[in-house]
Formats: structure tokens, sequence, C-alpha cells
């Protein structure tokens, strides 16, 4: 199975027939540092210390004698096997998305090694291609006995498979950017878009840019981040000087476009920054237009979103000097590397979520209260360090993060305000 199994041991995990949980695997080390429980052996284990420690003592049975009654038995109690938290991992491991969802199960999986907990088993289900299929593998998982789901991937799996979770009473740890599917005992595990845009637009407030301009995708994406950049814009005293809507990957030179770009009257710009939540080719193509109608990142200020982090920024000339909110790249570095020592290749940015979500079963596992306490543990005001840092949970299930502000540079993004270490402050 290559450097992967060799590091995690022996194999424990086998795609499962169709329809069915796939088979368990023994938990991982990660919540080491927040639980000093120690991890009770396998009861195979503890027969052979039995028998060792008989052998160890050097007492020699007596001889049996004639017409003596035997002696009687001596009964050794059977150590009781103790109870297992079944954490259900509810990932796509077929169609398009199965390379995400095995890098969502590794990461898992690392996380259960690394926390050392023996008493926790992984239950994975293959999500499938729709949220029917998903929905499907949440109620596999729950007739396999599943104490906690973590999963499935996207907004509109994660609200068609809570249903079956929260009649049973269970949390669900589901990887969605939609805020739209959280609550009623669904936590995200996403970074969601508005707090990205509230922090970058504060932080540009703070610098003393008042004027500020957009270019927003039409869309569902482009709908939430419009939104949430006007909000930010009147919430820390600035002004939207004016919003482009267009086809993502289609920005057209248009004269309202041009118009935005233009001077005013006193030969200065008629915006401080300029707003692109896009990433990636969307990106490229974004500023390839700018490009064309003069636009000089000098003057105004690009703003981004963290999809920016995604892209070969350096190599733009006009995203040099932008600023984007997202998690500070040295944390995700560090578990990037950790998690390429295991498996031998290097995880998608998500893969944090995944193993963060296990951690957080395992914190929960640990409580007095167990799963039923698990609203009053994740809602802790003063939330939890991540993978990426920074974060807690809303009474609604969203999340909200500690975020940085990134520079970018020629040799790549810059941090140029840490993201912060405690919810006090900086607008929480």
């Amino acid at each position: 199975m290559g450097a992967r199994r060799r590091y995690l041991g022996r194999p424990m995990v086998r795609a499962p027939p169709k329809g069915q949980v796939q088979e368990r695997v023994p938990v991982h080390p990660l919540a080491k540092a927040q639980t000093a429980v120690r991890r009770p052996q396998f009861r195979s284990s503890l027969g052979v210390l039995l028998v060792l420690g008989l052998a160890a003592c050097g007492v020699r049975a007596p001889d049996p004698t004639l017409n003596q009654p035997p002696p009687s038995a001596v009964t050794v109690p059977t150590p009781v096997e103790p109870q297992r938290t079944q954490v259900g991992l509810v990932v796509p491991m077929s169609g398009q998305a199965a390379e995400v969802g095995r890098a969502l199960q590794d990461a898992a999986e690392l996380a259960l090694f690394d926390l050392n907990a023996p008493d926790i088993e992984l239950l994975p289900a293959d999500a499938g291609t729709s949220a029917a299929t998903a929905t499907g593998a949440v109620q596999n998982i729950l007739v396999g006995g599943a104490d906690v789901v973590i999963g499935p991937l996207g907004a509109t799996s994660v609200k068609a498979a809570a249903p079956a979770a929260r009649a049973r009473g269970l949390t669900v740890l589901g990887f969605s950017t939609d805020r739209s599917a959280g609550g009623g005992g669904v936590y995200l595990m996403g970074f969601m878009p508005e707090e990205q845009v509230s922090t970058v637009v504060s932080h540009a407030a703070d610098a003393g840019l008042k004027r500020f301009g957009a270019l927003i995708p039409l869309g569902a994406y482009g709908e939430v981040v419009g939104s949430a950049f006007e909000v930010a814009v009147g919430s820390h005293g600035g002004a939207v000087a004016g919003v482009e809507r267009y086809k993502s990957g289609s920005l057209q030179p248009t004269e309202s476009l041009k118009a935005l770009l233009a001077p005013g009257p006193d030969g200065r710009p008629q915006v401080d920054a300029l707003f692109v939540p896009e990433g990636g080719a969307a990106l490229a193509q974004v500023t390839s237009v700018l490009a064309g109608l003069g636009f000089d990142s000098r003057a105004v200020r690009l703003l981004g979103t963290d999809q920016w982090s995604g892209s070969n920024l350096g190599s733009d000339p006009l995203t040099l000097g932008g600023w984007y909110a997202g998690p500070s790249p040295d944390r995700f570095e560090r578990f990037a590397s950790h998690f390429q020592g295991a498996y031998g290749h290097r995880p998608p940015r998500i893969a944090a979520q995944a193993y963060d979500a296990v951690t957080l079963a395992v914190l929960l596992s640990r409580q007095a209260g167990g799963f039923a306490d698990a609203a009053r543990v994740l809602t802790a005001p003063d939330g939890f360090a991540g993978v990426d840092g920074l974060f807690r949970f809303r009474a609604d299930g969203v999340p909200q993060h500690g975020l940085a502000i990134l520079e970018v540079t020629a040799s790549g993004p810059q941090v140029i305000r840490p993201a912060p270490e405690t919810f006090t402050g900086q607008g929480f």
C-alpha cells in the first residue's frame, strides 16, 4: 500500500460493498494534548499480560495427590473491553470528487493516529455523487452505530443528510461554506466568505481607504460576497462608489466598468480600493481586462478573499500589493508537511477541516456529558486552536475564524496582520 500504510500500520480500511458502511478503523492521536485519559489496551493484549504475569511470579503448581478433591478453580475476571465511540465519516469515494474524499479520509485517519485513541472507531461511507446518495450513506452509518457524523461535502448534501442525523439526536460536522446549511445540530467546518469580506474591508478601512468599488460575479457566491461587501463597507464608514456584475470568467470592458475606473474631476481615481472576490483562472481573466483598461494597482488597492490563496498571484503584476483575508499559511504548511510525510503527497486545503473535525469528535467523547453536551462544548466562547488557527461556532452552527491579512508580493503572499489568537477585540 506504499508509504501511507507503512506509516499508519496495518491497513484497516477497505472499500465497502455497495450500500454498506466501510470497515471500521481504530482511532488516532490528536487530542493527546487535550486529554490525559490513559487509553485502555485491547483484550487480547491484556490476556497475554495476565499469562506473563503469572509466569513471572515463579509459582510452581502443587503435584496432584490421589484421593484428594481437586482444587477449586481460580476464576480470572475477563477484562471489560471499553465502550467505543464510533465516528461516521461521509465523504465522496466515487465520482469526480473522489480524490478530495480520499484526502478527507486520509486526514481523518491521521488525526486518529495522532491522537492515539484506540477507543474511537472511524466508520467511513461513500457519499457518492449526489445529495440522495450522501443521505443514504448517512443513514447507513447511523445503522452502523455512529455517535457523530462528519460530512457530507457541500451545502446541498449537508442539508439533505442532516434530518436523518437530527432524528437520532446526533451532531453533524459538515463540510460547507454556506451558512444556511448550519443549525439544528449541524456545525460547519468551512470558512465563510462573509467573514473573509468583513475582515479585509475592515483592514482597508483601518488603513484609511474610504471609497470602494467591486467586481462581483453573478451567481450564488457573488450574491453572498456582494451583500457582505456592501454591509462591511457601510459598517466601517466607507462608501460604495460602484459595483460591476459579470459572468464569472467573462468580465467585459463595459462602459460602466470604464466609468468606475476612470479618474475623477481632480484627476485621482474614484475608488481607493477595488474588491475582486474570485481566484484562480477567473481572477486572471479579471486582471487581464483591468490591465487593458490601464488599471494602476499602485493607485488603487485590490482586495480579495481566500480564493486568492490558490492562485499564482506573484506572477501577475496587477495583484502585487493586493490584500486578502485568510488563515495563516504557515500553520497549514506544518500540517501539509506532516500529511505528506504520512501519505507521500500534499493534501488539499480542505483536508485540514477533516483533521479538525475528528479532533472535535474525540474531544466531545472525552466530556463528562459526552455527545449529549455537544452544543455547549462546541459553542464555548474561547473556541479552539485548529490546523488553520482559531475558530469557534455560533449557536446556529456557523463558524467564526481568526483570519490573517495577507499581501501579495513577488515571492508569494506575506502575512501583514497576523491572525488573532483569542476571540477578544478585532471585531469579535
